[in-house]
């Protein structure tokens, strides 16, 4: 009897805290481009170079309607990971002036690219592993993309290329 109590004792342990371990990673939003819209489910960090500058590093946050999770693990490049992005937007992270985005909508369909900066992102935590915050762009007005989107992510995945 003993033995069985200790065992569901540990069994609780271990379900809470693979429980808190998943909800971390968390998204949630919209992503709009003219008449297409997507609901955000799922979200994904990575470190990766800055395509502009290959010195510095950026970090790019993915939310998606769909699971994209165990692409975006198994890439080696960045360029693997945009690739999987096909219901969504990616947005990058970094101290850089300008701040790419690209949305991808119905099966990539329907695509817009802009810039943004610092200001789409309202952060509650800032560390080398791990966002969480809100992201709000807005270019509707000049024809573009809207992604709205509030996320806690850690990171899954670092890059040393490109492509």
């Amino acid at each position: 009897m003993m033995l069985l109590r200790n065992v569901l004792v540990v069994s609780a342990i271990l379900l809470a805290t693979s429980t808190l371990a998943l909800a971390a990673d968390s998204a949630s939003g919209t992503v709009n481009f003219k008449t297409a819209t997507s609901a955000v489910k799922h979200g994904w960090l990575v470190r990766g170079p800055d395509e502009m500058d290959p010195s510095k590093t950026i970090l790019r946050i993915y939310v998606s309607s769909v699971d994209i999770g165990a692409k975006i693990k198994a890439c080696k490049t960045l360029s693997c990971a945009d690739s999987a992005l096909t219901d969504g937007a990616m947005v990058d992270f970094s101290d850089a002036r300008h701040l790419g985005y690209a949305v991808r909508l119905n099966g990539e369909r329907v695509q817009y690219s802009g810039g943004t900066d610092g200001d789409a992102f309202t952060l509650t935590t800032s560390k080398p592993d791990h966002l969480a915050g809100k992201l709000h762009i807005d270019d509707a007005a000049v024809g573009g993309a809207k992604v709205d989107a509030v996320f806690d992510l850690s990171l899954v995945n670092t890059f040393t290329s490109v492509r």
